[in-house]
């Protein structure tokens, strides 16, 4: 039986943000849960297992949500379940843990980081038939996907001895696994993280210490290799470090989190003019997590302005920010849910 638990939303103005935001709220990791907050009629509803639910991915038709949760027999298991809370089901894995779940474009197929610890591969799970299916090979530890194409994707790899491991970015097919870029330099080890990709325009964002510190790079893909110079681009450019990439739905914007006015702030860049701008920085509060709107004009974030970490939002070039969530839990991981037939 789904609960829908009451809610208040903060005194709207002129304009209101609507649709719904996947999230995950709790005290505690193990009492974790992934919820739908439904904007215009100002409920939550829980519709995870409640067990270390991570961070929700939608569907690219915005009607499943897909996550990591922790298993009744153990470890992390990839729930999926229906945006209205129905058919919640985990997938049958044949390792104990798996994570980061990213969705096939056709939303047929899910890709995610199976194995343990210090070894994971990419498996893509056919959801028609619940059949998992090894991507890339053995060659390296493999984690972080996110697709590319129908055939192929893009992911974090784990290289390098014990002790002195870093990151860099690799494709992922189902027969092998290539690098998608040359990150080391006679400088010192670079480390890659956080792809995300806008397919039709052939786009990887990523964030990564090769400008000296860490920052946002954009890379318009050619025949799937990427060349500097046909494109890699430092987009965010700051002595501040510069993490989590993420685009807009128009592909006009690339939001990320940064410290480059002493806290922890959310702001956007245009990857074609470099310029960035503020969307949520206070001198005395932190803002991260950013999502947008499925007509970019909105940004959801937490924040711990009112003390622990709820769910905001900003309409953008606007300046004010409306509170979403006032409830006791904290709140993380909003995933502002797709626009239905719309495609990156």
């Amino acid at each position: 039986m789904l609960t829908v638990l009451p809610f208040m939303i903060g005194a709207l103005l002129a304009a209101e943000p609507s649709g719904a935001i996947a999230f995950v709220t709790g005290t505690e990791q193990e009492d974790q849960c992934v919820c739908i907050l439904d904007l215009p009629a100002k409920t939550v509803r829980r519709i995870g297992p409640g067990t270390r639910d991570g961070a929700p991915v939608w569907s690219p038709d915005g009607t499943q949500l897909a996550f990591e949760s922790a298993r009744p027999g153990g470890g992390l298991g990839i729930y999926v379940v229906q945006a209205d809370g129905t058919n919640g089901r985990f997938l049958d894995h044949k390792q104990e843990w798996n994570r980061y779940p990213a969705w096939s474009l056709d939303g047929m197929s899910i890709a995610y980081a199976s194995g343990d610890t210090f070894n994971t591969r990419i498996v893509v799970c056919t959801l028609e038939t619940g059949v998992e299916t090894q991507w890339g090979g053995d060659a390296i530890s493999l984690t972080k996907p996110a697709w590319f194409a129908s055939d192929k994707l893009i992911a974090v790899g784990i290289v390098g001895a014990p002790g002195k491991q870093t990151t860099d970015l690799y494709w992922v097919t189902q027969d092998k696994t290539d690098e998608a870029k040359d990150t080391e330099a006679s400088t010192g080890r670079y480390v890659e993280w956080a792809p995300a990709v806008y397919p039709s325009k052939g786009a990887v964002a990523y964030d990564s210490n090769d400008g000296g510190d860490r920052e946002i790079f954009v890379a318009i893909t050619k025949r799937g290799v990427f060349d500097v110079n046909f494109g890699v681009i430092d987009v965010s450019n700051d002595r501040a470090p510069d993490w989590n990439p993420v685009w807009s739905p128009d592909a006009e914007w690339v939001a990320f989190e940064s410290f480059r006015k002493g806290r922890r702030g959310v702001y956007r860049v245009n990857p074609l003019r470099e310029l960035v701008y503020d969307v949520a920085t206070e001198p005395e509060f932190d803002n991260w997590a950013p999502t947008w709107s499925p007509d970019s004009l909105w940004v959801a974030f937490v924040s711990n302005r009112s003390g622990a970490p709820h769910l905001y939002a900003t309409q953008i070039g606007e300046g004010q920010v409306i509170q979403l969530t006032t409830h006791a839990t904290n709140d993380y991981a909003p995933a502002w849910r797709p626009e239905p037939g719309k495609k990156k």
